[in-house]
């Protein structure tokens, strides 16, 4: 039989409880005494019985993340994110994809919350206010994850699309274009209308005209961003800088340009949002805006850990800010 808590408690000399308080990550212990608890543990080789545990403190030590898509590194992030800040606290973490279907969304979202884990990180376009509410009078944590227009009483952690969008336009109008695109993402997804906002935002400061065929839809794939880029580049007129509201659109962008005979950044400016590792490897790397999507899942569960240990905390709303990474797919207006 291996060590156990009494045997802990008798070696770092405190009582079982307290043992038990450093076990949970439960407040009253002071950094000293939770220091020299975790050394005793790691000299005695003494592991947590987790099936214990959770009868008598009737957790599962388990989190649940519910996340539209796995295959876009948007979404990978966010995941490393997430089971990384829940791995140091001893979390197991339950991963649901939706695939941003509405019926799906629900039920995942029903079955985790019915006790199957401690608390779940939401990430979803069609869970409305009302239902969002009648989750919250559950009483079980939920931490809202992207989503801006998140209630008062609720808890999220999202970045600034709309600063995104700005920073986009603003950057392109600083280098002379005025013929300037943008491609939405998918319809449904409010990233994608803040990020156009904020575009939107960046042409009426500066005066520049926003042209209804420069407007188009992409869904936030590398193909609707090539089909949106190539509508674009059959105008009589074409713009001369595209905005895609995700990376993965800019890719699919920036062949349909070459397709269409031109080039990138010579003959069009283009630019993306995420920052994805293929952002800095295609040529040329593409000039986009950074999410700090890593942070925000870390900072999800920094949230929803507090709110599962009993904190009362009043509602709160982190907005993480966007960073411009300029590489060499844009260039000055000619």
């Amino acid at each position: 039989m291996g060590p156990t808590i009494r045997d802990v408690a008798a070696r770092a000399r405190v009582s079982k409880a307290t043992v038990s308080y450093v076990l949970n990550g439960r407040p009253g212990v002071s950094a000293r005494t939770r220091q020299r608890v975790l050394e005793v543990m790691e000299e005695l080789g003494y592991r947590p019985n987790t099936v214990a545990r959770s009868l008598a403190s009737r957790k599962t030590q388990t989190l649940g993340l519910v996340i539209p898509d796995i295959s876009d590194m948007f979404y990978a992030h966010i995941i490393r994110g997430v089971e990384s800040a829940a791995n140091e606290r001893d979390y197991i973490l339950n991963l649901c994809t939706t695939r941003s279907d509405p019926r799906r969304e629900r039920e995942v979202v029903d079955s985790l919350m019915s006790g199957r884990v401690d608390g779940v990180i939401l990430m979803t376009y069609s869970l409305d206010h009302a239902y969002l509410e009648k989750l919250r009078a559950t009483g079980r944590p939920f931490v809202l994850l992207d989503d801006p227009d998140a209630g008062p009483s609720l808890h999220a952690v999202s970045v600034d699309n709309s600063e995104a969008g700005f920073k986009a336009a603003e950057y392109l109008i600083s280098l002379g274009h005025r013929k300037i695109a943008f491609i939405h993402g998918s319809p449904r997804s409010r990233d994608t209308w803040y990020r156009f906002s904020g575009f939107r935002r960046a042409l009426q400061a500066s005066g520049v005209a926003l042209r209804e065929e420069y407007v188009r839809v992409g869904d936030f794939t590398r193909d609707g961003g090539f089909k949106a880029a190539s509508e674009l580049m059959s105008l009589p007129d074409p713009p001369t800088a595209i905005l895609a509201a995700n990376d993965q659109m800019a890719i699919g962008a920036l062949e349909a340009i070459t397709r269409s005979g031109r080039r990138v950044p010579e003959d069009v400016s283009l630019m993306g949002v995420d920052d994805i590792e293929a952002a800095s490897m295609i040529r040329p790397p593409l000039t986009t805006i950074r999410q700090p999507t890593y942070e925000m899942g870390r900072q999800a569960v920094d949230l929803l850990v507090r709110l599962i240990g009993g904190e009362e905390l009043e509602p709160r709303h982190i907005l993480l800010p966007v960073t411009l990474v300029v590489r060499e797919s844009c260039r000055s207006a000619t």
